[in-house]
């Protein structure tokens, strides 16, 4: 019986592509149910030779069942691990608790000390729910060099048991790009990026198996989704290929064909079929251990042999090997030794692309997992980059191996140490290059530039300039086009890097800003500008919002240059994500601190203050109007004669009101001691001094105690912490410390200060005594000073209003001590500070040199139709240069060889030229773009 194939089964993401490719051109399919049980439904598409098998959910707990995890996983992680397995540890014990917490994994038993990964497994518990399974089986693979980490989740599928990638610990380091958002994670001491959910969990779920057989050759083969290849194979090839197994449990994997390739068979003019198209096939033979599982739990192992071998057509059924192209065998980058040229190549490559997109092959005729292999070929196609193998034969007779790219005419890798440190001292702290010479010793950087670039966001208690590099923004990509690397010439002096395009620069000056080389930055925003901006320009250039929060000294400067070399552009041509306004006051703020090689000249500063505009219903800053009136009289400095000055007026805010505790002399307990405050008698009455247990010895309980008088309030009227309390700690009778070198005289000082200014502004013999003994140590310790005597019961009340109460008998006391002659000469007169008066002018006279202005020195050169500069010579004292070569660089640079004797100078009379007119022969007046900062800049050296 024939019926159409459940709506479900064809919409299942498994199913897609064969609905897409093998039965493209079916509207409906028809099928026949081959078998039906409990557990699956068995249909066969009629005429198609294609099967599809529904599995119901696995209702058993894999939990309970004993071979649900390999028997071999016996030794408790982290126990009895062995001297050389400390590496294991130093990799996961510190990350397991935050990524797996409450698992338990569980190792080989056999030595993994030199092995370059190990596995563990364990089970994670799922969340409560009416399902029979209650954990998910997680296996764990750890790598040696470098460190890093790989969760799968062992997921049911078809009654078969397979692995899904999850999370890895580094995303560069990993064959698939996980999906989610990646985020930086330290793993060995490593930052790097990580990517996905170490923590999910899994639930039965149906499953769809696909089989199908094109020939009595091939057998029955059956869809093996990409998921399930993913962290075993690079991404780069997983989508490119799709997988079929076969019945001895191999894989070969068909190249997918573009769209627009495939021809429908209907139509009639069409001599090229899809299946005459050239391909390639994967092929990935498994050496199957000897510990063969019949559980039925996947539990056996493999190792792969994965071959990609030239086809004459894309037909499935049949296999034609090309003869003009070679059969190449991929090599493993992770499990190689970490001393391996295969290891090294592949680390350095990685800095162009992760690992999913790095392809290492061998031409040589590889037997097995473990055979020598050279390397011949490499493929990046992410960055459309490939290098090949060649054997070079030197002058002196020889041989050095290359790396020469395919897309780059006679440039190779160059692996020289002194070329990577030239590279780095010119680009910082960016790290995703490598370095390309040639045969003249010629070297060149090569950045992908289909990274998407971001700084590292923190909690923000500090700026961070670590690199995040988006590699798989789809988006980002299809807006480079097809050179998706920016080549970069280093000069031959070494010294600096060229930039052959506008993407480039822009793209360099971004990564500059990011990793914090301002100098760089505002060095090269005048070459990145231009009128229209490809796309490829325009996202690059719409970065720069990212790095807002940037609020450096030097990046205020860097972005209001930008703002200053794109005035005049019009429209929304490199339209600044930043307000003008608010950058320039920051800058003004922060000017001292502003680098003299990012400093904005007078005449930048003057132009984009003209551009600040006040917000809707405000007025621009006085920051930025008095410094429009400052920079405005620095400009005319020049020409003031030096016997006289200039005058700039500064608008000034209304001052606030600031109550100086220092600014007031309080002598009543001389003049007037019973000129008493009544709420220091009454909470005075009511003071307990504190026992010395919980203050003498520092610790806890002092903290506690300073924090409890510091949140609460310090008061003259205060039963707590009012006048006895300070008096006590001033005098020394309350011992309090958090130190052990600490005086309980200062801590007095510091709590009396704390006082509200209805308190000290008050003339009372309190704060009398109290700025006296603060004031004056020496009175303060007299072994005779007056103490202060707490009374008890309810005599505390009745002295209150008697006048003898505990307050009013040591003030009565201290008059007394006063009035002796010695102690009054003690008492020294404390220092009267009075405020500073605001000011609201500035005298500005004519600097005789530089060193007066300091700030204002810009270390660029702003006429370049000058005949002469000057160099300060002194400077160079210490290079030991002849003076004479000095003239000479500074003058003419040749002159040292007498070049006079093989070169003459004529004149434009002896060549019987006329005259070079001063006029400028063209009128760019009504053109737009001269409106801009470069090209207003080029007419006034012309003109």
């Amino acid at each position: 019986k024939m019926v159409l194939l459940d709506e479900h089964i064809v919409e299942d993401p498994d199913f897609q592509h064969v609905r897409k490719t093998a039965l493209k051109d079916a509207t409906d399919l028809a099928c026949a149910e081959v078998m039906h049980t409990t557990n699956r439904y068995w249909w066969r598409l009629v005429g198609r030779r294609y099967d599809v098998q529904s599995w119901a959910p696995d209702a058993r707990n894999h939990f309970d069942i004993k071979e649900a995890i390999h028997p071999k996983f016996t030794r408790k992680f982290p126990n009895s691990l062995r001297h050389g397995e400390k590496w294991v540890s130093d990799v996961l014990q510190n990350k397991l608790p935050l990524i797996l917490p409450g698992v338990t994994l569980y190792m080989l038993p056999n030595d993994q000390s030199d092995e370059p990964y190990t596995t563990l497994a364990g089970w994670i518990e799922n969340a409560k729910s009416d399902s029979l399974s209650t954990h998910t089986l997680k296996e764990v693979v750890i790598w040696q060099h470098p460190p890093a980490i790989m969760i799968y989740n062992v997921k049911e599928y078809g009654r078969r048991h397979l692995r899904v990638l999850e999370y890895t610990s580094d995303m560069s380091l990993c064959l698939h790009e996980v999906s989610g958002d990646p985020y930086p994670d330290r793993v060995g001491g490593i930052l790097a990026l990580s990517a996905g959910i170490p923590m999910t969990t899994l639930s039965p779920a149906p499953s769809l198996l696909i089989t199908r057989a094109l020939n009595s050759e091939l057998g029955t083969q059956t869809l093996l989704p990409s998921r399930f290849l993913a962290g075993r194979l690079p991404t780069a090839l997983i989508e490119k290929y799709t997988f079929w197994q076969s019945e001895d449990d191999n894989v070969i994997g068909y190249e997918n064909m573009p769209m627009e390739e495939v021809v429908d068979d209907d139509i009639e003019g069409d001599s090229k079929q899809t299946d005459d198209v050239p391909s390639t096939r994967l092929k990935i033979t498994l050496a199957k251990a000897a510990n063969f599982d019949k559980s039925g739990f996947c539990n056996s192992s493999a190792e792969a042999l994965v071959q990609r071998i030239p086809v004459m057509s894309s037909k499935q059924e049949t296999e034609k090997r090309d003869p003009n192209r070679p059969l190449l065998t991929l090599l493993n980058v992770l499990c190689a030794p970490p001393s391996s040229l295969l290891k090294r190549v592949g680390l350095l490559l990685s800095r162009l692309d992760n690992l999913s997109h790095v392809l290492v092959w061998s031409k040589q005729d590889v037997k097995s997992a473990h055979s020598a292999a050279s390397i011949d070929l490499i493929e990046l196609p992410r960055v459309n980059l490939s290098f090949v193998a060649k054997t070079i034969t030197k002058v002196d007779g020889r041989t050095e191996h290359r790396l020469y790219s395919n897309d780059y005419d006679g440039l190779y890798i160059s692996t020289s140490t002194e070329s990577r440190e030239i590279a780095e001292s010119l680009l910082g702290t960016i790290s995703h290059f490598i370095v390309l010479q040639n045969a003249d010793n010629d070297l060149f950087v090569l950045i992908p530039g289909c990274a998407l670039p971001r700084r590292l966001h923190i909690d923000g208690t500090h700026l961070s300039v670590q690199v995040i590099l988006d590699r798989r923004n789809h988006e980002w990509i299809d807006n480079i086009g097809e050179v998706r690397c920016y080549l970069y010439p280093v000069h031959n002096s070494r010294s600096f890097l060229t930039t052959p395009s506008l993407a480039s620069s822009m793209y360099l000056m971004v990564m500059y800003f990011i990793t914090g080389a301002y100098r760089d930055v505002f060095k090269m925003v005048e070459s990145c500008v231009s009128e229209e901006l490809s796309p490829e320009e325009q996202q690059i250039f719409n970065q720069l919002e990212f790095l807002g929060n940037d609020y450096h000294p030097d990046a205020h400067a860097c972005r209001l240059k930008l703002s200053v070399v794109t005035v005049g552009l019009g429209g929304d041509a490199m339209k600044c994500p930043w307000s003008v306004a608010e950058e320039m006051e920051q800058y003004v703020k922060k000017h001292p601190y502003v680098s003299s090689a990012c400093r904005l000249s007078t005449e930048e500063e003057l132009l984009l203050l003209g551009l600040c505009k006040p917000q809707m219903g405000s007025r621009l800053s006085l920051a930025l109007i008095n410094r429009q009136a400052f920079v405005g009289a620095v400009t005319s400095l020049s020409s003031l004669p030096p016997d006289k000055s200039l005058s700039v007026k500064l608008g000034m805010e209304k001052p606030p009101t600031i109550t100086n505790f220092d600014g007031t002399d309080d002598s009543t307990i001389f003049n007037n001691p019973k000129k008493t405050m009544i709420s220091s008698k009454l909470f005075g009455a009511a003071y307990s001094r504190p026992e010395d247990e919980n203050v003498a010895y520092g610790g806890v309980r002092a903290l506690e105690f300073i924090n409890s008088a510091l949140t609460s309030g310090i008061e003259v009227a205060s039963a707590k912490y009012g006048f006895p309390l300070i008096y006590d700690l001033l005098t020394s009778t309350v011992g309090f410390k958090l130190h052990p070198n600490d005086r309980t005289h200062n801590w007095g000082r510091l709590l009396f200060r704390l006082l509200p200014p209805a308190d000290f502004m008050s003339q009372s013999a309190e704060m009398s005594v109290l700025r006296i003994m603060s004031e004056n140590p020496a009175v303060a310790s007299h072994p005779n000073v007056p103490k202060f005597h707490i009374d008890s019961g309810m005599s505390k009340l009745k002295g209150v209003f008697s006048g003898k109460d505990a307050v009013s008998r040591l003030l009565s006391e201290l008059g007394e001590f006063f009035a002796k002659d010695g102690v009054r000469k003690m008492v020294a007169t404390p220092v009267f500070h009075p405020e500073s008066p605001y000011r609201n002018t500035m005298v500005l006279d004519r600097p005789e040199s530089y060193s007066q202005h300091r700030l204002w020195v810009v270390p660029r050169i702003s006429d370049y139709s000058e005949s002469k500069f000057h160099l300060d010579i002194q400077n160079c004292a210490s290079v030991n240069i002849p003076v004479k070569q000095l003239h000479a660089f500074a003058s003419k640079p040749l002159a040292p060889i007498k070049i006079e004797n093989y070169v003459s100078f004529l004149s434009r009379a002896q060549l019987q030229l006329p005259a070079v007119s001063g006029a400028v022969p063209f009128d760019l007046g009504s053109e737009r773009a001269v409106q801009t900062h470069c090209s207003q800049a080029t007419i006034n050296r012309i003109s």
